[in-house]
């Protein structure tokens, strides 16, 4: 992956509806009643890679500051949250205790032991310390060559990946970070490389048979993941449910390009973040008040698309009330105001969600 042109600015809500889709895998995974939906996160880290190629494309500016206004403010108010809740009723949490250290890890993404697994405070921040760790060897890549960024960075995680492979190591930090999940951002990256030459032929009229078809391939992809797991158990998530992943980015992005989906799928995807954060604790709380996944039943399964809706609710709620104004107002003060003075505070948007 060498440098690429810069595609034209498509609409993309097919990524906003891939974040959708990845997010609410997650939510099914954690109702008690399914457990299966933790691919999500796969297709997520090769949406990284897809958009952290894609914004850098006509500069790399502010790229860890914005990483930071984008990642940071709500991760921060979740694990201050927990540790809060954790210190002073520590009975609505079932493993998670009010250690200090723990906070501070979690806070600067240092990856900890906490009981049997690797996580945070805000235990599903795990995926955010491999975001930081992808930022931070993105933006060294940019540094050394913004032209061949994407080639560097795919050589740094892919080098990391093979040592994981060859060595075993001692240090949880080398562990974590030589795990083959990494190659799922390397897919991501290569999902952009191929939609940024595709630029013609997505500009071109016509083409609707080409686009059903890709369509049909990505939701086939999708079809496959709940079936992924064995699969990546035999030969490792970052190939196993990496390039399932990267075969959906890219195929419904290509097949979807330049349509627009519906409002609320879009609107979804743009809270995915608050969404992908905070659902497990809204399901715990439904549960502890309504005690519906206590036991499989009639019931339990009637309340599924109630708690799922609640968990939507309250995650678009969090995004517009929280995340969209206070990442605002960082990018205003952080970014905006060294760029252009007197420049009138304006709330980032955009799919992209750069």
């Amino acid at each position: 992956m060498t440098s690429v042109a810069q595609a034209p600015a498509d609409k993309l809500d097919s990524i906003q509806m891939l974040r959708a889709i990845a997010a609410l895998a997650v939510v099914f995974f954690h109702l008690p009643l399914f457990r299966n939906g933790d691919w999500g996160v796969d297709i997520f880290f090769v949406i990284s890679g897809f958009i952290m190629a894609m914004v850098t494309t006509p500069s790399g500016s502010h790229f860890f500051t914005k990483r930071l206004i984008r990642v940071v403010p709500l991760y921060w108010l979740g694990t201050i949250g927990v540790f809060c809740v954790a210190l002073v009723l520590p009975s609505l949490l079932d493993n998670t205790r009010a250690d200090l250290t723990g906070l501070v890890k979690s806070l600067l993404f240092i990856p900890y032991q906490k009981g049997e697994f690797v996580q945070p405070l805000l235990y599903l921040g795990w995926t955010l310390n491999f975001e930081m760790f992808f930022y931070a060897v993105f933006a060294l890549s940019m540094a050394i060559s913004h032209r061949y960024r994407l080639l560097i960075c795919s050589g740094l995680l892919l080098g990391l990946v093979m040592l994981g492979q060859w060595l075993t190591f001692e240090s949880l930090l080398a562990r974590f970070y030589t795990q083959q999940i990494l190659l799922e951002f390397v897919l991501g990256m290569g999902c952009y490389a191929l939609y940024a030459r595709t630029a013609p032929w997505r500009a071109a009229p016509g083409g609707s048979t080409g686009r059903a078809a890709l369509v049909l391939i990505g939701l086939l992809a999708l079809a496959y993941m709940p079936l992924s797991a064995s699969l990546g158990e035999d030969i490792g998530r970052g190939v196993g449910r990496g390039i399932p992943a990267a075969l959906i980015v890219i195929s419904l992005v290509l097949g979807l390009s330049r349509t627009s989906l519906p409002k609320l799928l879009v609107l979804i995807g743009d809270a995915s973040y608050s969404l992908y954060l905070f659902h497990p604790y809204v399901l715990k709380v439904f549960n502890k008040v309504f005690h519906v996944f206590d036991a499989p039943g009639v019931l339990a399964y009637v309340m599924v698309p109630v708690s799922i809706g609640l968990c939507c609710v309250v995650a678009i709620a969090v995004y517009r009330l929280v995340e969209l104004p206070l990442t605002g107002w960082l990018r205003v003060r952080l970014i905006d105001r060294r760029t252009v003075r007197g420049a009138t505070p304006v709330a980032p948007a955009g799919n992209a969600q750069s």
